[in-house]
């Protein structure tokens, strides 16, 4: 039996909203494990009072419960929010928190502390949270509504009706000590240790510390100082060692150093030499610690040198490496830390490279709310103590001395205002800007969702970017860096600034969660020697392997062997998690143990003695659906080895893995590739053949993939997006790839297969144009049908107390009225459905009441039009409530757009082109059988661009025609040519696809054979009517007077400096002074002929004066452009006199 690996594939897609699992999974971490942390963090509450009476109070929440989404109506009336009604009247599609709040006072009754009795207000609403489609919190997990497309996989969120993707942000690994070289010029250190630390259970915001080394030439006259947090300056190392209690400098050294007693150790004293010195005058810990509280970052003067010392022991030291548990700990960490930074300045090992995913992390959707919420908290934490205080001192208890009326039902919602977080975290996800006002530190965090294909709205949810940060004109982030190999697609990122800034995941990459590491803690432990049972003057460290868990210091092994064994048994038995990864470091000696999150992570199928582990057995109980993805990872009912295993980039450096499954030689291979088609992303997978595909090319088209007309959603009928195109007979492609149809790209097709012919004909089709068949048109050929919605909502001013209402007014009662068609508005300001409008009829009739009675004009105009050049059909008309209680309305309006001239097309290859002329059929080469070409493309288009996979297609496609079959263009199987060769030859088709045509205007045979073939074919939103664009006499802008800018503002044209070379460079004097002066802003100004400035005139009494000369008479007139006139003034007004030479 041949064992058939599309089957694992098939099983693997199969999984529940897998495309967007990463985000799914993260948002549910957010909600069941970061928030309830955050909120742990902060709470309980101890505030303290110098109070005659109260003592101090303790105010906890407890009791965290995460609500449904609910619609409150006018009337008090609460329901269930479905998504689409949260789209459809702009409602933000939230979960509110609920919890308990409890408060504790203590009293004071003659110096003894009284705790009363614990009040619980119970229900509280502590804020709300946007809500992942699709993740366990969301509606459509239990019901699926007939509203929804079945095909969506969700991963976004409804902020104000508009769906909001988070795109997910790399960033540098934490607990990881990393070297760097220092490139800027003005500082005086050559090279640092970085860490950015964060404790494993928190999730809190991280601290950086850094070890430097200063740039003297001669390496043994550098210094070695510490950046910690809270600290204003660096400080001294041994310094830094002494406050962690090493006060012996032989000690401190031996944390450093290796201990083998080789040169390296050697050379490493010597340049610590000075080190040493430095730290001398310091030689307890108390003195450290007083040294160190001399450079806090703190700006409240007069604080005593006590809370200075309490102050370097509770934050600057706690806070310097937080992942570690103890002082000891800390100390061995800094020696490595040393060790490692002067074996980098020795050039012993190489630097740490930035872009590599070794040294990258990858936040989605929950840390990223994580953080802002954090901030949230911070600042509503902050509030409590204040309003409590406030109310201790001067609150209404103090008439009756009821301690209970401090905290009561009534002024907690003072305490807490619940829309703090609501409105936080709405204006982060509307706006993109991530943080909290001042403290906003990312941008273009969250983007409107792209639903202008199927695929652009898988594609933007899988989107990874890296912030921008310094790298905007830095090639190596750009880079495709190998450590991506699988996980990042190589072809799938724009063009232009954001190249290589802005990834896509791989198809079958994943993104971990962050897991608990005490299993594995658990099993490791008995192989372990403990920092504090290990002899740092006797033992040399690399007789011993360094053992890390997720950044932190665990030990010492000689055991390694036997923990790779059983972390890879007990991984494969589920008792650790599939997610986790072990890697060793050779060269560093070290274990490397990660459980934590943002690594990416795929799935290989496991290799064992040259042979797979995947076998008839596990075959055939996928076969019979016995067996799901997840007994294929692990092995939890048997002892067999689970066949597929999840590795991410750091075990992904200790394995040889085979490329295809099938061909395992002699190499001692421990894994292969399920598929080596798995390594490209969501729009990459989708193009056939592309390996035959010079690179740009599929880099192009993954990006045309997003602008594909086709069918982006089943429900777009009932969806008012701002717009949508819709292609009117979309077919699924006859050349697939395997990927495809798990993609639902079958059932939501984008592109048309049309019969092409690669010929020069009648010249119309040079320079990337094609000519197109109008009978094939006529057939509805990339016929589509375009949407547009607009929206108005009923407002009220609540200073004037003026409401707008839907309605149609009689012209004659408005103020300014539209110069537009308002009769075919009905009574309540609408047009009918299936009614005609163009761009001079109002579609939505608003009106605000005119308040100045003694006007006889009932009403101000504020009603909506179409846009310009654009017409339609009424498609449908919305009318609700929003979330504020304001009345809403959406006019959908349906335009049948017919492919014109101008208008873009593609194939699946970047072969991107215009239709340069559109024939009647009977202008149209034919074939013996009397088969007409849909499209002629030019020959020149291949060659150059070396798109050879289309070439295939177009063969292929054509012999799935005879058959009845559909083709597979999977990336990196093989092509067998041969074979579709003789498949044409079998139908008494040439084998090289090429056809005899006829002229259809002489009935002659042309002299050369034509290739001729099927392709599927895309047409792209770029149409030439939504461009095309020109005026006669139309808006000035009242500041220039010069015609106003832009298509949608009616504006003109824009004649700039090169068009302006080239009639100068014609001699076409009379039309540049036309253009640019008679058609635009002519003016006309008096020169004073002594001093050429412009004179003060008055044309009608006939009076001029040159104030400058006193000049009355000998003045000219001079006609120059206005805008020509306020430059000079503008000049005038800073002193600068321009001088006109009559």
């Amino acid at each position: 039996m041949n064992l058939n690996i599309d089957e694992i594939i098939k099983c693997y897609f199969k999984q529940k909203n897998i495309l967007v699992n990463h985000q799914l999974q993260s948002y549910n971490e957010f909600i069941e494990k970061i928030l309830p942390n955050i909120i742990s963090n902060y709470f309980p509450i101890n505030m303290n009072f110098d109070s005659e009476n109260i003592k101090r109070i303790c105010i906890n929440v407890t009791n965290i419960n995460i609500g449904k989404p609910f619609t409150t109506e006018n009337n008090g009336y609460s329901n269930l929010m479905t998504p689409n009604e949260s789209r459809l009247r702009n409602y933000s599609y939230l979960a509110s928190i609920i919890v308990d709040f409890e408060s504790t006072i203590y009293i004071n009754d003659n110096d003894v502390e009284i705790e009363l009795e614990k009040k619980i207000i119970k229900n509280i609403l502590i804020g709300s949270i946007p809500i992942l489609l699709r993740s366990k919190y969301c509606t459509l997990n239990d019901t699926l509504y007939n509203e929804e497309c079945e095909y969506d996989y969700g991963g976004y969120s409804i902020i104000n009706g508009n769906e909001k993707v988070i795109i997910s942000q790399e960033r540098k690994v934490y607990n990881i000590p990393q070297v760097f070289e220092n490139n800027k010029s003005s500082s005086k250190y050559s090279y640092i240790c970085e860490i950015t630390t964060v404790k494993e259970d928190d999730y809190y915001m991280p601290r950086i510390s850094s070890i430097k080394i200063t740039k003297k030439d001669n390496i043994y006259e550098n210094h070695l100082r510490v950046s910690l947090p809270h600290l204003k300056q660096e400080i001294p190392l041994f310094i830094l060692f002494k406050a962690l209690g090493s006060i012996n400098d032989k000690e401190i050294i031996n944390y450093i150093i290796d201990n083998d007693n080789s040169t390296l150790d050697k050379q490493i004293i010597k340049i610590l030499h000075l080190s040493i010195e430095e730290g001398k005058s310091v030689e307890t810990e108390f003195e450290a610690i007083e040294y160190i509280s001399k450079y806090i970052n703190n700006n409240t003067y007069n604080v005593s040198d006590e809370k200075k010392i309490k102050y370097v022991k509770e934050h600057v030291l706690k806070d310097y490496l937080t992942h570690l548990p103890n002082d000891l700990t800390k100390l061995f960490f800094t020696g490595h830390m040393v060790n490692k930074l002067l074996k980098c300045y020795l050039r012993v090992i190489d630097f740490d490279d930035r872009d590599s995913y070794l040294n990258k992390r990858i936040d989605c959707i929950g840390p990223l709310l994580g953080s802002l919420t954090h901030q949230c908290f911070n600042k509503i934490t902050k509030d409590i103590r204040n309003f409590i205080t406030k109310e201790v001192n001067s609150g209404i208890w103090n008439i009756n001395k009821n301690y209970n009326d401090i905290i009561n039902d009534i002024n907690i919602h003072k305490i807490i205002k619940s829309n703090y977080i609501e409105n936080s975290l709405k204006s982060s996800m509307a706006t993109g800007n991530w943080g909290l006002k001042m403290n906003v530190n990312k941008q273009g965090v969250s983007q409107v969702l792209n639903r202008l294909s199927y695929l652009s709205t898988l594609s933007h949810i899988r989107r990874v970017q890296t912030p921008n940060s310094d790298n905007g004109k830095l090639i190596p982030p750009r880079k495709l860096h190998a450590t991506s190999w699988g996980y990042m697609c190589p072809s799938e990122t724009p063009e232009g600034q954001s190249v290589g800034i802005v990834k896509n995941l791989s198809m079958m990459c994943e993104i971990t969660t962050k897991v608990s590491s005490t299993p594995v803690r658990e099993l490791i432990n008995k192989y372990i020697i403990k920092l504090e049972d290990f002899n740092i003057y006797d033992n040399n460290k690399n007789d011993y392997i360094k053992l890390f868990i997720n950044g932190e210091w665990l030990g010492f092994t000689k055991y390694y062997k036997n923990i790779l064994k059983d972390f890879k048994y007990y991984r494969n038995m589920g008792n650790i998690h599939i997610h986790s990864s072990i890697y060793m470091n050779t060269i560093t000696k070290s274990i490397y143990i990660f459980t934590d999150g943002g690594r990416v992570i795929r799935p290989l199928l496991k290799v064992k003695n040259n042979k797979l582990i995947y076998n008839e057995y596990f075959q055939n109980k996928l076969l019979s659906k016995q067996y799901q993805w997840r007994d294929l990872v692990i092995s939890i009912f048997n002892n067999k080895l689970a066949p597929i295993e999840y590795i991410d980039v750091y075990e992904s450096q200790n394995i040889l893995c085979s490329t295809y499954p099938d061909k395992l030689d002699d190499k001692p291979y421990s894994h292969s590739e399920l598929h080596p088609s798995m390594i490209l992303g969501l729009l990459t997978s989708c193009i056939p053949f592309p390996h035959h595909n010079q690179a740009p090319r599929n880099t192009y088209q993954s990006a045309m993939g997003k602008q594909a007309v086709g069918v982006p959603t089943t429900k777009f009928n009932l969806r008012y997006d701002t717009f949508t195109n819709i292609l009117s007979y979309p077919q699924k492609p006859l050349v697939d790839t395997k990927i495809s149809k798990y993609l639902n790209l079958n059932k939501l097709p984008s592109g048309i297969n049309v019969v092409i012919a690669i010929a020069t004909w009648t010249g119309y089709n040079q320079e990337d144009s094609v000519i197109f068949n109008r009978n094939a048109l006529n057939r509805g050929l990339f016929n589509s049908t375009f949407y547009r919605t607009y929206k108005d909502e009923e407002k009220k001013n609540q200073s004037t107390g003026e409401e707008e209402k839907f309605s149609k007014a009689e012209k004659s009662n408005l103020l300014f009225p539209k110069p537009y068609n308002y009769e075919k508005l009905n009574p309540n300001g609408l047009i009918s459905r299936n009614t005609a409008v163009d761009d001079n009829d109002i579609i939505i009739g608003k009106v605000i009441p005119n308040k100045d009675k003694e006007n006889k004009y009932k009403y101000i105009d504020s009603s909506t039009s179409i846009r310009k050049n654009e017409k339609g059909f009424i498609d449908n008309n919305y009318v609700n409530n929003n979330s504020e209680g304001y009345k809403i309305c959406k006019v959908k309006i349906r335009e049948h757009r017919y492919p014109n001239i101008g208008d873009k097309v593609s194939s699946r290859h970047g072969q991107k082109g215009t239709i340069g002329m559109i024939y009647n059929q009977e202008d149209m080469p034919f074939t013996k059988d009397g088969i007409v070409p849909d499209i002629i493309i030019n020959p020149h288009a291949i060659p150059s661009r070396m798109t050879i996979a289309q070439l295939f297609e177009t063969i292929l496609g054509k012999a799935c025609c005879m058959t009845g079959h559909l083709g597979n263009g999977t990336a990196f199987d093989e092509v067998n040519v041969r074979s579709i060769e003789k498949t044409l030859m079998e139908y008494n088709f040439d084998k090289n696809g090429n056809e005899i045509l006829y002229n259809a205007k002489t009935g002659e045979q042309l002299h050369t054979d034509i290739f001729m073939g099927t392709t599927y074919y895309q047409r792209l939103k770029h149409m030439s009517g939504d461009k095309i664009h020109s005026r006669a006499t139309g808006p000035i802008v009242s500041a220039t007077r010069q015609p106003s800018e832009g298509r949608a503002s009616y504006g003109g044209l824009r004649f700039g400096e090169m068009e302006r070379d080239c009639m100068i460079a014609h001699g076409s004097s009379h039309f540049l002074y036309e253009r640019m002066i008679k058609l635009s802003d002519d003016f006309s100004v008096f020169i004073c002929d002594k001093c050429g400035l412009i004179v003060s005139a008055n044309k009608h009494k006939n009076q001029y004066e040159c104030k400058n000369c006193n000049n009355y008479s000998n003045i000219h007139k001079v006609n120059i452009p206005y805008s020509c006139k306020l430059l000079m003034q503008e000049l005038e007004t800073m002193s600068i006199a321009p001088r006109f030479n009559i």
